[in-house]
């Protein structure tokens, strides 16, 4: 068998590599369209830095201060602690500055603990429904842009966390693809509890900015 021979039979033993040509009903690769989702997934999620943990401490200390502004009839029905009413009503009998500093920052601490959606719920300013409306319009733009609009927000609310938003929007849009994944009939009925989430965090910030 001559070489040119051989080298013939060796090519035709050889494996052939064919290129997959996507089927008419699949998307191209190169076409994939860059969505909100994409930059919400790429988000490293390596948790709040300290700027974010202090401003976190700084909400809840002063949702603490808003329910220390209540008198005592009403303060008795908010849905919180025994030990929260305490130091709540105790707050009130302090004069020192630095005495008050301390304790507000207790009970900061101790809102940790407590249900804030359950005494958002019953706070005055969230029973309002211009605000309301309003930040469900804003939740609708968070979801619909992402990053722009949680950039504008923070910078709007002074006391929203950039980390803690980002993971509401989040969940919230990971929720609404699994809705939209449903049968037509069952989307309208689907509870949304990431999105009520959102909806009372945006509601807390409004209020303690305001």
């Amino acid at each position: 068998m001559g070489v040119f021979q051989q080298a013939v039979k060796g090519a035709a033993a050889l494996p052939c590599y064919h290129p997959r040509i996507p089927l008419p009903h699949e998307p191209h690769p190169a076409m994939h369209r860059h969505t909100v989702h994409d930059d919400i997934d790429d988000f490293d999620d390596v948790g709040p830095s300290k700027t974010e943990q202090k401003k976190a401490m700084e909400r809840l200390q002063a949702l603490g201060e808003r329910l220390g502004e209540l008198r005592t009839e009403r303060l008795r029905k908010m849905p919180i602690s025994e030990r929260l009413f305490v130091a709540l009503e105790e707050l009130k009998r302090l004069k020192s500055h630095e005495a008050i500093r301390r304790h507000k920052q207790y009970i900061g601490k101790l809102m940790r603990d407590e249900n804030e959606e359950a005494i958002l719920g019953v706070l005055n300013p969230l029973a309002n429904p211009a605000l309301n409306k309003q930040m469900e319009v804003l939740a609708d733009r968070l979801l619909m842009q992402g990053d722009p609009a949680i950039n504008d927000t923070v910078r709007r609310f002074a006391a929203a966390e950039r980390h803690t938003l980002r993971q509401y929007v989040r969940s919230a849009l990971k929720e609404q693809q699994l809705i939209g994944e449903l049968p037509e009939d069952q989307q309208a009925a689907a509870e949304k509890p990431a999105h009520h989430k959102l909806l009372t965090y945006l509601r807390e910030i409004a209020a303690l900015t305001n």
